[in-house]
This record gives C-alpha cells, structure tokens and sequence, in this order.
C-alpha cells in the first residue's frame, strides 16, 4: 500500500493506494480540530512512507537567460538568481535546464520555481515529523502534470494544459515540446455544487494567460497554441462551448473518465483531475521532490537503508545456506574418496609385498648412500677454497697498473665460515653447508717515498681500494701502514687506522712496511 499528501494550499488531502486502485481518502481543515484530528490518524494507522504533493496559487515560475557554462559555474549562477528572487523561500525552490538560445551568445534557458510561502505546509509537516512518518519527498502538481503529455499525445510543440483539482481553482501550465515553461493557478467563484458552467468562468481566465505568456515573449506573436482541457462528462459541453479553435489556437478535450482508463486507475472520483496527477506522483520514479531541505526526509533514507541492510543480511544467509550445503556435499564426496583411497592403498600393499620387500634393504640404505654423495660433493665444492685460489686472486688485484711497486713478505692464510650464532668467523668445516671463505693477513713492503708520507699512504689506500672494488673481496682492513721516521706523527686514514710513527735510528728494514686483514668468498660462492 501506498500513501499520497495531497496539499492544495488550504485543505490536506490523504490517499491510500493500493496497486491501480485508490481505496480510500480523508480530508484534513487547517484548523486546530483539523490539526488535531490528523495527528490522531497517523498515529493510529499503519506508519508507510508518503509522498507529498502541492498544488497551491503561493507558487511562482520563471524563467532565466544565463550563460553556458559548466556544472559547478551553473549552480553557482542558479544559486545568485534564486537568492535575488526567492531568498526568503530558498529551500523550497526548484530549477531545471529547459533550453538554449540559438543565436548570439547562446544562453541557457532556466526554469525557476518557488514557493514563495511555504509556511503554508509547516503545520502539517511538524505533525508528519512528530508522528516519525518517512515522508520521500515534496512535488509540484504542475511538474508532475507532463508525465501526462505522451497520454494525452501532446509531447511536441506549445501545449497549454488547463486542469481543475477542486471547485474552486483552474491549474494552467505551458509547455514547449515537454518541457514545462510555466504555470499559473486562477481563482474562480464556482458553485460547489454544480460545475456544469466551467467553461464560462475559466475562459477569461486561460484568455489573460495567453495574452501574458505572449507578452512575456513566452509564445511568439504568430505562434499557435494548442489548448488541451481536462473535464468531466458535465462539464464537456460548457468547454465545448467557450472553448472554440481559430488561427492561432487549437482546442482538444479530454474526458477524465477517458485518462482513467488509459492510466489504468480506478476508484477515483469522475469530477476533478486530482486523482490523476496524485497516480502519477505516486508512479513518479524519482527518489528526490522538487521541494524541500534535505533534512525533512532523512528518516525515508534511513529507511531505504535499512532496507538495503536488511536485504543484504538475507544474501548473506542464502549464501551461508547454499555454502552450507555445498560443503555437506563436498564432505559427502571427501568421505567416498576416502574409502576409494584406502581401498588403493590396500591393493598398492599387496602389489608391494608381492614385488618389491625383498628389496626393502637397499631401500633403506638409500638415504644413507644419498647423504654420502652429498657430503663428497661439499667437500669437493668447499676444498676449492685454498692458498693458491686466494693468491691467484690477489696476485690479480696487485697486478694493475696503478697498484705500484710492492714486495709480499709472507701471507698468514686460513679457510673460515661464519657462525651467525656467535656473528664471527671461525675455522672452517669442510663437510658444513657454510660457505667457506678465505681469511688472510697480507704482510709486504712498499717503496716508501722519503720526503712525502701521504704519498706512501695514498698507495697504501689505493691498494685497499683495488681489493674492494674485487666482487670476490668482501672485507678489507688496514692492519699497519708505512713507518713514519719523524719523532712524532699521526695520519687518519679512510682506511679507519690511526698511524702513530716513531723515529728509531737504524731500523731502516722497517721502512715502507704494511699489513692488511683480507675476508674472500670462495670460488663457488659468487
């Protein structure tokens, strides 16, 4: 079942719907009984969300050049237009892009609406609220009222649409190819009771109308205007009658009886168009109104919501069932294939005791031959770490060219491996898995330069410098430099090494002398 609030500026109108069918209808006076009377009703019938429709003489619509621009630029101007013509009302104005110009600049064509007093509809949207009722949105009668074009075939060019909701008001709106361009509501002194001279009373009305939307430029001078009336089976013939076509307008009526059937609606009254727009309200698609601050209808999003959530939770428990029974499946098959294994496994046994037990001696001795082989392999690979693998290596470095003259006096050579337990190096197991590395001290001479000392520690430096540059070098350490034979000296070294020299006659041997702490990964070990 569906709810509709029909406001028309006075009395408030509550439909129920259900399906095509509207079954039922009360009407609410903006008196304080009225008042009180509605907030008894939506307390004590069931709480379903609503829509809520105006059609009120307190409304405005007009129309705006503004140039072509982009989203955020448009909202910007949109936004100067309606606080310079609608400030006091800014929360219950509506725009919309209904064409551009063209010629010159091209300007886009604004529909503005308002409801320059919605003060109006505030008693009855306090009660809505204070009843925790979800209302989805506000929407104008004279823009709901195009989804009635394509019914009543009037999609294309300038439409007037004239309509009556209650005895004492005449709805008129324009259209251009669809699009709405404006609206105005005209009072009439109707007789309640008989509506049969309709057309005496909202000729002179539609009359001005016109003749303002041609002023206004709205409809050209020499435009003609298609007239499409609304009415009832008695008021047909007074519409017939003051209605008559001529050169610049043609005249189509429509039998409300007519659109109910085209609309596929039933249970309305066959006097006023009402119930017809409160249908396509009720059918409008759309989640936002026209009208209205956001704020009034956030208890329908929250709704919506927890809808959304609650149809989530039941995928997820349909999904739980069918994973469910899925793997109820899966166990009944896992539980086959079990049986089917160990009835494998028998057959392999017997197969195995048949062929191949007189064999299991050498089986087990299999990883015992394998381990050996292993072993053998890492000796043999780790037994390449030796002296002469490491001297060839160094006697390379040593050799280019801007290594110098240098003696090698002796060469203190061990295999080691480092223990990352204790994060040093130590002697070298050659069955291990730790790759072995050669550790050597390297002891030499070098002529050392008698009158420049930086020199011979420059080409002690470049030295270690070659050694590092080696991809085989991992570690390079300066052990002692060149004898200084002045009293008292020190270098600091990028090699790390204070040299501290002393001067004693006669210990010439000792000149140019060097030693350097050497870390070499092995040959198979780059």
């Amino acid at each position: 079942m569906k709810r509709l609030f029909y406001f028309t500026g006075y009395r408030l109108t509550v439909m129920h719907w259900k399906g095509h069918e509207m079954i039922g209808s009360s009407s609410f006076e903006p008196t304080e009984k009225g008042l009180a009377q509605f907030r008894s009703y939506l307390l004590q019938t069931e709480n379903i969300p609503g829509k809520f429709l105006v059609d009120v003489i307190e409304e405005d619509f007009r129309n705006e050049k503004i140039p072509h621009v982009g989203g955020r630029d448009r909202r910007a101007v949109i936004g100067r237009l309606i606080d310079r013509h609608y400030r006091a009302s800014r929360e219950f104005c509506y725009s919309e892009v209904i064409g551009r110009e063209k010629q010159g600049r091209k300007d886009d064509t604004v529909l503005l609406g308002a409801m320059t007093n919605p003060q109006l509809m505030q008693p009855w949207l306090n009660i809505i609220d204070e009843c925790e009722i979800a209302l989805s949105g506000i929407w104008t009668l004279p823009l709901i009222s195009r989804q009635l074009l394509k019914t009543i075939k009037a999609t294309e060019g300038v439409v007037l649409l004239v309509s009556q909701q209650v005895s004492s008001n005449v709805r008129q709106t324009l259209f251009r190819d669809g699009k709405l361009v404006s609206s105005r509501q005209s009072i009439i002194n109707q007789d309640i009771n008989d509506i049969s001279s309709i057309g005496e009373l909202a000729a002179p009305e539609v009359t001005r109308t016109i003749d303002f939307l041609r002023a206004q430029n709205l409809i050209a001078a020499g435009e003609t205007i298609s007239l499409h009336l609304l009415g009832s089976r008695e008021q047909i013939p007074s519409l017939e009658k003051a209605f008559q076509p001529d050169d610049r307008r043609e005249v189509k009526l429509h039998l409300i009886e007519d659109i109910h059937d085209k609309l596929g609606i039933k249970g309305l009254g066959k006097k006023f168009s009402d119930g017809i727009f409160a249908w396509l309200c009720l059918r409008h698609g759309g989640m936002h109104g026209h009208y209205g601050p956001r704020r009034l209808f956030m208890r329908y999003y929250h709704r919506l919501m927890a809808r959304a959530l609650y149809a989530a939770s039941l995928l997820v428990v349909v999904g739980a069932v069918l994973a469910t029974v899925s793997n109820m499946l899966d166990a009944v098959e896992y539980e086959e294939g079990i049986s089917l294994l160990k009835k494998e496994e028998s057959s392999y046994r017997e197969l195995y005791a048949k062929k191949f037990e007189a064999f299991e001696d050498v089986f087990q001795n299999a990883g015992i031959m394998n381990a050996a082989v292993d072993l053998a392999g890492q000796i043999k690979r780790n037994s390449k770490t030796s002296p002469l693998d490491f001297l060839i290596v160094l006697s390379n470095v040593l050799s280019q060219p801007g290594a110098g003259n240098i003696n090698i006096d002796r060469i203190e050579w061990k295999a080691v491996s480092f223990d990352n337990r204790k994060k040093l190096y130590t002697l070298a197991n050659f069955t291990d898995r730790e790759p072995v590395r050669h550790e050597a001290v390297v002891i030499g001479r070098i002529d050392e330069s008698e009158h420049n000392y930086r020199e011979s520690v420059d080409h002690i430096l470049r030295i270690i410098s070659y050694l590092k540059n080696n991809p085989r070098v991992e570690e390079v350490e300066a052990l002692t430099m060149p004898v200084d034979p002045r009293s008292q000296s020190q270098f600091s070294t990028e090699a790390g090494l204070d040299s501290v020299r002393e001067s004693r006659a006669g210990e010439d041997k000792n000149r140019g002398r060097f030693s350097l702490h050497v870390i070499m990964r092995g040959p198979d070990d780059e």
